[in-house]
């Protein structure tokens, strides 16, 4: 099921009111997995908070850091009110409808929700493989954590009620993804010579791969192709 693919993932939050209401949020559209990275002590607030969706807060899988957390699923989707063009890929966002493309072609989705203060820092949002964005008033565009949540998540919801046809893609598992880039990898650094240049084609390459949502028959086939330019570079 959809809600099974998706898990809500809030990365360091201070205030455990706020754990409590993004709880009552999945609960309400239906999403049951959620994970903190170092959360506070869940107390009377969270509790008050969490109304019926008590059962999946004190369910909620603990990692102690990011680094635990990002080995744990195979797509991470950042979060963040900050907007920027070409410049900056790290910033460089799809909107909540984008992801419903991800519903047919993933493994274990995490979306994560920075802290209330400064979000995701950019060495989080470097190791996501996409960024999302909430489009909202420039001049004011941080919404409150649980409001954020359930914008996403209802838009995330509306694919139950989709009539899929066709036959479905296998998901693009965490261990296709990961000889893809190594192929990819290993044909930049034949390909370059300067290290910002071999960083810049990795991170465009991964942002792109990010919003595609590729599947895992067209992984294979990219890695092909990367293998066989390797070969040829290799036989020049």
């Amino acid at each position: 099921m959809l809600q099974d693919l998706f898990h809500v993932v809030l990365v360091e939050p201070r205030y455990d009111g706020n754990v409590g209401a993004v709880a009552r949020v999945m609960k309400n559209f239906g999403f049951r997995n959620l994970a903190l990275v170092n959360p506070p002590p869940l107390g009377a607030e969270a509790r008050k908070a969490s109304m019926h969706g008590r059962d999946i807060m004190e369910a909620a899988r603990v990692y102690s850091s990011f680094e635990e957390l990002a080995g744990a699923y195979d797509f991470l989707v950042g979060t963040s009110a900050k907007l920027s063009g070409d410049a900056n890929t790290l910033r460089t966002p799809v909107y909540p409808e984008g992801l419903l493309k991800a519903s047919g072609s993933r493994g274990r989705v995490a979306i994560l929700f920075g802290r209330e203060d400064v979000g995701l820092l950019n060495g989080e949002l470097e190791q996501c493989d996409m960024q999302v964005t909430i489009p909202a008033n420039p001049e004011y565009p941080t919404l409150n954590l649980s409001h954020s949540v359930a914008v996403l998540l209802y838009e995330l919801s509306k694919e139950r009620n989709k009539r899929t046809s066709g036959k479905k893609l296998k998901p693009l598992s965490l261990v296709e993804k990961k000889y893809m880039l190594r192929f990819y990898d290993e044909l930049v650094e034949a390909s370059y010579k300067w290290g910002f240049e071999k960083r810049l084609a990795k991170r465009t390459f991964r942002a792109i791969v990010g919003r595609a949502f590729i599947c895992g028959r067209e992984a294979k086939t990219m890695m092909g192709v990367f293998r066989n330019a390797l070969k040829k570079r290799a036989g020049d």
